[in-house]
């Protein structure tokens, strides 16, 4: 595998299948002797741990600036509201206020304060962990677990990204969240190539279209992987063909896979057809990127 790959793999919508296609294209690629980092940035709800035995070898907090005020100090000019583009500065009982939840760190309320009273503290979010699987040479895996009620995964994300980005690897899989808010697209922005897993159902589709969207609107190279192939009647093929993206791949719907998931087991171990569906699929993304950088 020539060069390092970051691969972005994302669903429209939760449960189409987007963790069974990321850690076991991992673990195939790690067995072809390939360096491969599996980077979990599903950060409200990761998972690709349990399919793993992982060793943690770094754990690192992840902090983001808060606005807070000095209420002696405002003098509520009102300046700091009205910078504040995501509405987190309010004025209430003669003095400003910070909303943290809407507080995206930005220093803009901090900047256009005259009298001193807005600064920014760091607020923990997250953590994130690293470490390779002892069980499968090659493979390293990058977990980000955001915080129980913090609403900040898009700077985790980040925090995972960057954390890759000092890997050595030939392959980095980035396990992105579900549909097509801030938080995906933290996870896929920048990526080699994009690839949409989705399932033949209304709802498998409708969401599917609003990721080709977002990649489209992010410049990013795309393909489409149907899963449970045979369980609806959707021809997702045709919609695709209409937004110009293609179909690389199909996973059957079958019980067993199910069954495999369901256990924490890796499938394409005991399941050949399924691994000669996912074996190629990095070297396809590659060279639909290639061709994607050559037309730009």
């Amino acid at each position: 595998m020539p060069g390092r790959m970051v691969l972005a793999i994302a669903s429209g919508k939760g449960g189409t299948g987007k963790t069974l296609v990321a850690t076991n294209v991992a673990a195939l690629a790690a067995a072809q002797g390939y360096r491969v980092l599996l980077a979990d940035c599903d950060v409200e709800a990761p998972n690709d741990h349990l399919f793993f035995d992982r060793t943690v070898e770094s754990a690192s907090l992840v902090e983001v600036p808060v606005a807070e005020v000095d209420a002696s100090a405002c003098t509520s000019c009102g300046r700091c509201r009205d910078a504040c583009a995501y509405g987190a500065v309010r004025l209430l009982g003669g003095s400003a206020i910070v909303f943290e939840e809407l507080c995206h760190g930005c220093g803009l309320c901090t900047d256009v304060c005259d009298e001193g009273a807005m600064h920014e503290s760091l607020r923990r979010v997250g953590e994130v962990a690293c470490g390779p699987v002892r069980d499968r040479s090659g493979l390293s895996l990058i977990t980000g677990t955001l915080d129980v009620g913090q609403v900040k995964s898009p700077a985790l994300i980040r925090a995972v990204r960057a954390a890759g980005s000092t890997f050595d690897a030939d392959l980095v899989v980035l396990d992105s969240p579900p549909g097509v808010a801030c938080s995906a697209v933290a996870a896929v922005r920048g990526a080699d190539a994009l690839l949409l897993v989705t399932e033949p159902t209304e709802f498998g589709l409708h969401d599917l279209e609003l990721s080709v969207r977002l990649g489209h609107d992010l410049a990013l190279t795309m393909a489409v992987l149907v899963n449970r192939d045979g369980s609806g009647g959707i021809d997702v093929a045709r919609a695709c063909e209409g937004w110009n993206v293609p179909v690389v791949g199909r996973l059957p719907f079958a019980r067993r896979i199910a069954e495999v998931y369901a256990q924490g087991g890796i499938v394409v171990d005991g399941m050949p057809e399924v691994a000669r569906a996912l074996s190629s699929l990095p070297d396809v993304m590659r060279s639909l990127a290639a061709r994607g950088r050559g037309r730009r």
